[in-house]
């Protein structure tokens, strides 16, 4: 539930909450003035009989006559109010009842059922006639329950309808009040959810209210110092990433001319002996082959170890080829066991070295990750440059369909260096990377980086 809603609906019970109030204290003078007439009448009715039978005491009385029940039975009654005389000797006793009108004063039975338990036995008042010490009886004057209970519900029946109409006036007025009053809350959410998206360009607008306003400086100051923060932290990331590619291409180009040169004469010095020694020196022939061979694997080694450092294809042929290079090179070693297959589509070729370097450590460790874990039958790399958008983008994404949500453990690559290293790069990227199993079953990498940045 919003905040709009919830505002709303605690009004609402708020409003209500005041018609029960309302309805209850109405409800309870009611049953105040009811009790009220009960009590004056039978107050009045012992006054009048201690009256008479004072009057018969003096003598100016007869006994037979008491008790004189029409000084009470004028008293002018309330419609459905009894009063009862219970003497000593019960051929003295008297009652009298005014009638009223059922059609005019009916409850809802529920109302009356309520109303009959809860209140009207606490209407009735009794008091008893005593003269001259000597008890003469009791008085008791109560009121028709359907009485009581008609007069109770005539009372608010008038406030059901006014106050269904008060609140479901205020319920509206409060809605759009309400609306009107939280639309700067719309912004904020906005303005938190683009932000929670990585999007730390937005800005929220001023607001009247001081509260709001405040709000919105704090977030907007927050938002900048993130951005400000994150390129900074991109540009470093950048600026190591880029150092460390450096450093392994002088590396990789110091081998190459300097090592790889001295094993290449090394190799053919030892070829050169070997030859020699067939002829001059026989037992040194294969201590020649020996040399020769521990050259070559050498060499072997040291071509494995300036792949690593730099792939020569980036800076010879390119990263397209680079990457379907990569590529054949894991259907190789698959053996028909997974397909690897790769689509291109857009100027690649125009990304400076290091982003291209970072391209191809991103998808070698890709693929990497699900030769290892996929068991997958067929792995997609496709690599697009996308102008269509207000700003060019580079997309990159590997998919599989093996065993999506089996990577996700302790020791997948979500959780290893892999990974980090990815993030690392896309990073220095001024890009965004998510990783996970698909809806459909098996796993995806996507990433996506501005070219804007990239000196492209």
């Amino acid at each position: 539930m919003d905040l709009k809603w919830l505002l709303v609906r605690r009004i609402t019970l708020v409003a209500l909450a005041c018609f029960l109030a309302g309805s209850g204290l109405a409800l309870y003078m009611s049953a105040r003035d009811a009790k009220r007439q009960n009590m004056d009448l039978v107050e009045l009715a012992s006054r009048q009989l201690d009256l008479q039978l004072s009057r018969i005491a003096r003598s100016t009385d007869i006994p037979a006559r008491f008790p004189d029940w029409d000084l009470v039975s004028n008293y002018a009654l309330q419609p459905g109010q009894c009063v009862e005389f219970s003497a000593e000797e019960l051929s003295r006793n008297r009652s009298s009842c005014a009638g009223f009108d059922a059609t005019s004063m009916t409850a809802p039975s529920w109302f009356s059922a309520a109303y009959r338990l809860l209140v009207n036995s606490h209407l009735s008042a009794a008091k008893p006639l005593v003269y001259r010490g000597a008890p003469r009886g009791s008085i008791v004057a109560t009121f028709d329950p359907a009485a009581t209970a008609g007069r109770a519900w005539a009372t608010i029946a008038p406030l059901l309808g006014l106050s269904a109409v008060l609140v479901a006036a205020l319920c509206l007025v409060t809605y759009l009040v309400v609306d009107r009053a939280l639309l700067p809350a719309r912004d904020i959410l906005t303005g938190l959810n683009r932000l929670a998206r990585g999007d730390l360009s937005y800005r929220l607008p001023a607001f009247r209210l001081a509260e709001l306003q405040r709000i919105s400086e704090v977030f907007n100051a927050v938002s900048a110092e993130l951005q400000k923060a994150t390129s900074e932290r991109a540009d470093l990331a950048r600026r190591l990433v880029d150092m460390q590619e450096q450093e392994r291409r002088h590396i990789a180009r110091e081998l190459h001319d300097d090592v790889a040169q001295r094993l290449a004469a090394l190799n053919a010095l030892a070829a050169s002996i070997r030859k020699s020694a067939q002829t001059e020196a026989p037992p040194l022939v294969n201590e020649a082959k020996d040399l020769e061979r521990m050259a070559s694997d050498l060499m072997i080694s040291l071509r494995r170890t300036l792949t690593y450092l730099r792939p020569q294809e980036i800076d010879d042929l390119g990263l397209v080829q680079s990457l379907k290079a990569l590529v054949e090179q894991h259907n190789r070693a698959a053996r028909g066991r997974t397909t690897y297959s790769i689509e291109t589509a857009g100027e690649i070729e125009q990304l400076r070295s290091e982003t291209s370097a970072h391209v191809y450590r991103i998808v070698q460790e890709a693929l990497t990750n699900a030769s290892k874990h996929a068991n997958a039958r067929r792995v997609a790399v496709s690599l697009t440059r996308d102008a269509e958008s207000t700003e060019e983008r580079i997309k990159l994404s590997v998919v599989d369909d093996g065993a999506g949500s089996a990577v996700t453990g302790s020791s997948a690559p979500l959780a290893g260096v892999g990974l980090v290293g990815m993030r690392e790069r896309v990073a220095a990227l001024s890009g965004k990377l998510a990783a996970g199993p698909l809806p459909s079953g098996g796993f995806g990498l996507q990433v996506e980086f501005p070219t804007s940045q990239q000196g492209a």
